[in-house]
């Protein structure tokens, strides 16, 4: 276990140091809370033993910084003050210590203190210990059931694996869902297909309009067959909820249950939507310049519109990185007459503006800046370098 021992008394500091390394610890000291800190950025520190009134900077402090700070473990803070008033240990204590000794102390308190404090610490360690293995064994379990839908069918395999990332990329974009919901979404977009896994190939290669007799009942039976597959392990049930799901369409036609709007959790409906752009790219060929116009077609029926303008927004930056190397991006301000767009400037919509290979004029900058000012179109122009 290590602590960090933070005295500005030379004497004191010495006489602390030598008994906490008697009682079997680590120990690093410093004569200040700045010096305390710089040693709490370069070492892993456990335990941080400090003084309250210190020059430069004080014990206080030096608790609000190493509390604001991202860490992967947590620091046990104790304070030693001669402050003792029930004024000062709140304030002490709202500064996020875990325990204030006050003085004067004797060395028994102190070592049962710093015991307290290795206890804690040593069961976030292990508690962190027992994450890992549980993280590391989920993702274990994720590769194993894309490996699988990949041997039985390398398309649908790289459809699953660009629908997790693609559903990631909205989620993070959406106001709606929190930071905790991303590995859920994800993980639903790499295996939302895993109930394919059965259906004949020659189904799957079927468009839904060309499916005969009971293909269809087959094909739309693998949401439900996914989500059985998925239930069976406790920590993926969040996840096979969304699988069964990621057919139900905004306007209740779609299956298993047929429901609508916010029935739909919106995790499902952002697996769905990412699915949905997947196959009109990958399956169906369409050019990212038409995907705005299929996507005005699904608004308010299969997706929902809000789901649909998230789609556009991600259509139209697709586009922007298709440009090559040759080009380079301009803003606002920068455009500058004669100079030569590398791609259509086009409104999320897909409506077209100003079509690449246009020079610009005074009256073309004075459009295109309207346009970035109302949000209509990307912040940034692609240019042609040699025009630059």
């Amino acid at each position: 276990m290590n602590i960090l021992l933070a005295e500005d008394d030379h004497v004191t500091r010495e006489l602390l140091k030598n008994k906490i390394e008697q009682w079997g610890y680590n120990v690093q000291t410093a004569e200040n809370g700045q010096q305390a800190w710089n040693i709490i950025l370069r070492n892993n520190v456990d335990i941080v033993v400090s003084d309250w009134l210190m020059p430069v900077m004080d014990g206080l402090e030096l608790c609000r910084q190493i509390r604001n700070m991202e860490t992967s473990h947590y620091i046990y803070l104790i304070i030693i003050s001669s402050q003792d008033t029930r004024k000062d240990i709140v304030l002490g204590l709202s500064c996020g210590l875990d325990d204030f000794i006050v003085k004067p102390f004797n060395m028994e308190e102190l070592k049962v203190r710093i015991e307290i404090g290795t206890r804690i610490v040593g069961l976030e360690k292990e508690l962190n210990k027992k994450y890992d293995l549980i993280e590391k064994n989920y993702f274990q379990t994720i590769r194993m059931f894309i490996q699988l839908i990949e041997a039985f069918n390398e398309q649908l395999g790289g459809h699953c694996r660009r629908v997790g990332v693609l559903a990631l990329k909205l989620a993070q974009r959406h106001p709606l869902v929190q930071d905790t919901d991303y590995c859920i979404v994800e993980t639903a977009g790499l295996l939302h297909d895993i109930g394919m896994v059965g259906v004949p190939n020659d189904i799957l290669n079927k468009r839904r309009n060309e499916m005969i007799g009971d293909e269809q009942q087959q094909y739309q039976s693998h949401s439900i067959r996914g989500e059985l597959i998925l239930k069976e392990i406790e920590m993926l049930r969040p996840v096979a909820k969304l699988v069964r799901m990621h057919h139900e369409q905004f306007n209740g036609r779609g299956f298993p249950d047929g429901l609508a709007g916010s029935q739909i959790p919106l995790l499902a409906q952002i697996v769905s939507a990412a699915s949905i752009y997947d196959n009109f790219v990958h399956k169906g060929k369409i050019n990212l310049e038409d995907i705005p116009n299929n996507l005005q077609r699904i608004r308010g029926y299969q997706l929902d519109p809000e789901l649909v303008e998230l789609l556009l927004e991600y259509n139209l930056s697709e586009i922007q990185n298709e440009v090559g190397k040759d080009f380079i991006g301009v803003e606002s301000n920068d455009l500058k007459e004669g100079m030569i767009l590398a791609s259509d400037i086009r409104m999320k919509t897909g409506a077209m503006i100003m079509p690449a290979g246009t020079e610009l004029n005074f009256h073309g900058i004075g459009k295109l800046q309207t346009y970035m000012e109302m949000a209509i179109i990307p912040k940034e122009i692609f240019i042609l370098k040699t025009n630059m």
